[in-house]
């Protein structure tokens, strides 16, 4: 099993003063929230695409499944851009990304149905993966470790206090026209793509020498070497064979994995229900959908964000993982509530409640997602164990929003939200079991702290 992992309880770091920031560090945190902000406004338009595809342009309710099943799979191929910029070129892949994965909106000019707006989401999903490791590669490289954390949490509050804001004026602008999609989408991905380029602009260490070219237009080469049969098959599964090697040797990792891995078939059966939920059962407008999905939510995670990154720091990402999985089942449990006793609940406080404490829940969710893998790998290890758990969403990205849309078609929308609340809870529980067997690892007593 690997060595030299971080303490259950890290008491020593918090106490350990930091290296004063030098001049390339304060530059990069200046930047970095710059760009934070501009991924605030592509976020405010980016979680409204499945809703533009039920209310906007009907879609099926298969094909906004099937726009969700592309999204969340799409992280399997964390693991091969990692692989991409192994040997470098991490500025040069985020240019790309960019240009494909975001500037590429203004294309929505054109879209007229849901299956072309579908091709187009196609385009930009096959990007969305590309950003997590070439954005973590350039703030190791370039901010100290005592500081990355801080650093993250003051960009997570541009961002969603950013998109908080955004949202608001998105909601009235497609109330006003819901066929405007086809002006907003542009002007977010034209914003957006200043988030790469930005990072990609950033200047490196003087003693970092990787091949690092600003040019997007050389031609990409597989980890491998030139393109042959043979070695394009050994290039597709050596990433899956190497991740399965890591949980074989770390059986705590695993466990941690396999707690995200439940926690998050919950939270992806629920991502095609509920654009289906909130337009044909509530009757929601673009303004309330809005303000639920995006302000009410990101407003959570800015304002609980650094406190729940303070709590990891001091307890450890597992014991915080096991209180965010609990309180984000209260999430289905309201929508729930809103499904059952239609007549009883406004139908907007129900989306206000509903992500009232999914932005709770996810406020810790999203620290320990980010950055709590770091916590179970070897020094130097730290890219490819949050590689092995990004990719691990494009496992469960592809089976949660099916089984999601197939307890809707088979029961319907109490039954997922009632499954959903419970598999959540389980995600805790094994958590907790978790941290049991670290607190007993650590030599400390279940009962204390």
């Amino acid at each position: 099993m690997p060595t030299a992992k971080e303490p259950f309880l890290n008491t020593k770091a918090a106490n350990t003063p930091p290296a004063p920031a030098d001049a390339l560090e304060r530059l990069t945190v200046r930047r970095y929230l710059l760009a934070m902000a501009a991924q605030g406004v592509w976020w405010s338009g980016y979680l409204l695409f499945p809703f533009v595809l039920a209310k906007s342009l009907a879609a099926p309710d298969w094909l906004v499944t099937a726009s969700v099943v592309m999204e969340t799979s799409g992280m399997l191929l964390a693991l091969y851009w990692g692989q991409l910029m192994d040997k470098g070129g991490r500025r040069r892949w985020l240019l790309r990304g960019g240009l494909g994965g975001r500037l590429v909106l203004v294309l929505a000019l054109f879209v007229h149905s849901a299956y072309a707006f579908i091709a187009l989401l196609g385009v930009v999903y096959f990007f969305a993966a590309l950003f997590y490791p070439a954005q973590n590669g350039i703030l190791q490289a370039n901010i100290h470790p005592s500081r990355r954390g801080v650093v993250f949490g003051r960009g997570a509050l541009v961002q969603h206090l950013t998109a908080a804001s955004v949202s608001l004026l998105l909601g009235r602008l497609l109330d006003g026209n819901p066929d405007r999609f086809r002006l907003v989408f542009p002007v977010v991905g034209a914003v957006g793509f200043l988030y790469p380029l930005i990072l990609a602009r950033l200047p490196r260490p003087a003693h970092d020498t990787t091949p690092d070219p600003l040019g997007i237009f050389t031609v990409p080469r597989l980890p491998l070497g030139p393109v042959a049969w043979r070695r394009l098959g050994r290039a597709l599964i050596a990433p899956f064979h190497e991740a399965a090697a890591t949980f074989k040797a770390d059986h705590d990792f695993r466990w941690y994995e396999a707690n995200f891995m439940i926690y998050g078939l919950a939270y992806m059966m629920l991502i095609p229900v509920l654009p289906l939920f909130f337009t044909r059962e509530l009757n929601l407008s673009y303004q309330e959908i809005s303000s639920a999905r995006v302000l009410i939510a990101s407003l959570g995670v800015a304002l609980f964000g650094p406190l729940m990154g303070r709590l990891m720091d001091r307890f450890h990402p597992v014991r915080l993982c096991t209180l965010s999985f609990a309180i984000v089942s209260l999430y289905p449990g309201a929508l729930y509530v809103g499904a059952r006793w239609m007549g009883g609940l406004d139908p907007a406080w129900t989306a206000y409640l509903a992500f009232g404490f999914y932005s709770l829940g996810m406020a810790g969710i999203n620290v320990t997602w980010n950055v709590g893998s770091i916590s179970f790998a070897p020094p130097g290890r730290g890219g490819y164990y949050q590689g092995i758990h990004v990719a691990m969403v494009g496992v469960r990205g592809a089976l949660g929003p099916v089984l999601g849309f197939l307890l809707l078609r088979w029961w319907g929308y109490r039954e997922v939200f009632v499954t959903a609340a419970v598999v959540f809870l389980l995600a805790a529980l094994s958590s907790g079991l978790l941290g049991r067997k670290l607190l007993t690892l650590a030599g400390a007593s279940p009962g204390k702290d």
